[in-house]
């Protein structure tokens, strides 16, 4: 059995995941790090508000625009908006990035889902949630591993060149995608037509499965930018040794992932794997007590770990529900994009009162 059906469309989402991880990895810590230092906690959560409202509008779009456009142009669009954007925080003070958020956000939006969708379309429905997984491994190690890279870029040449070395990284990067990517729709059907009304109509096939979707999301908001600026409050660590510890706790929280979606298919253990990735994502809340390094890192290696089993678990198993893979896949980015803008306004919120 032939579990890739789509060569290229297939190398052009793993190649994507990693190379825009890397980059990403490199930028958005310096963000959060300076927001916390100039403008406050609160204000840090309003980057991944921004950041998942555009976000989870623009992954209902990514559905519709995934039959008008070819991968190549949707891909560059997005990419070369996500650049901009990076451009514009480069140039301006920290007080606005919330709303420059906004842009990377829709961009990001059009481009992860793409991505995504890409993965399940290009190979067999048996699959998708171990190809998945391995996508997801993939952009996680690359993310971590930018968070290092980005340590070393700080203690060479300065904080002021971090998120330019991103730029010119990504400019690099839209070249590459734009010479490999398909040039041609992947998934184009007969017999509808594209918008938010055809996607919404799968709500009623994936209904069961949104309020771990809302769950994860939040918690996987929280990861994003506000505990990363907890975990330097509550333990005081510098911008360099902080990324580092950051990566260590990523890697580590990668073990179980595809051991799990392979129980879950292999196995036909889909109500296990679920409960078990569910409960130790929500041992974020144990953030809450978390005071010194060893507690820090224990809760955030089990949420990661718990994170990185349920997120392309539940991506192979709703694309799979739902009458489209594109389908599934927007539902599940626009719910819990919602639940990861809204979750660390509201911890932050509840912060500052008590």
């Amino acid at each position: 059995m032939r579990s890739i059906t789509d060569e290229r469309a297939f190398a052009t989402s793993m190649v994507s995941v990693v190379a825009l991880m890397v980059i990403v990895g490199v930028v958005t810590p310096h963000l959060s790090i300076k927001v916390l230092e100039n403008e406050g906690l609160l204000w840090v959560s309003l980057l991944t508000l921004a950041y998942m409202v555009a976000r989870a509008f623009a992954s209902i779009a990514h559905a519709a625009l995934y039959r008008v456009l070819s991968v190549k142009a949707l891909g560059v669009i997005g990419l070369s908006a996500i650049m901009g954007s990076y451009t514009l925080y480069a140039l301006s003070p920290t007080v606005i990035y919330p709303a420059i958020k906004l842009i990377e956000g829709f961009a990001a939006g059009l481009f992860w889902p793409l991505m995504q969708t890409l993965i399940v379309d290009s190979v067999d429905p048996r699959w998708r949630s171990r190809w998945m997984s391995i996508y997801f491994i993939a952009g996680a190690v690359a993310g971590y591993a930018g968070y290092a890279i980005g340590s070393l870029v700080y203690s060479l040449l300065g904080p002021g060149l971090i998120i330019w070395a991103g730029v010119g990284a990504g400019v690099g990067f839209i070249i590459t995608y734009a010479l490999m990517a398909p040039g041609k729709r992947v998934s184009v059907r007969k017999g509808s037509s594209p918008g938010f009304r055809e996607v919404f109509t799968d709500l009623g096939r994936v209904w069961a499965y949104v309020p771990i979707i809302l769950l994860v999301g939040g918690v996987n908001g929280l990861m994003k930018d506000y505990l990363f600026a907890y975990t330097k409050e509550v333990t005081g660590m510098d911008e360099p040794t902080l990324r580092n510890y950051w990566s260590m706790i990523g890697f580590a929280g990668l073990v179980l992932s595809y051991l799990l979606a392979y129980v879950q298919e292999g196995m036909g253990r889909t109500r296990a794997v679920l409960a078990i990735s569910t409960a130790l994502v929500a041992s974020a809340s144990l953030m809450l007590v978390a005071r010194d390094s060893v507690t820090v890192f224990a809760v955030l290696t089990a949420t990661t770990v718990g994170l990185r089993v349920i997120r392309p678990v539940l991506r192979g198993v709703v694309s799979n529900a739902a009458s489209r893979p594109e389908h599934g896949i927007a539902l599940v980015n626009a719910f819990s994009n919602i639940a990861a803008g809204t979750a660390p306004v509201i911890v932050a919120l509840l912060a500052t009162i008590a």
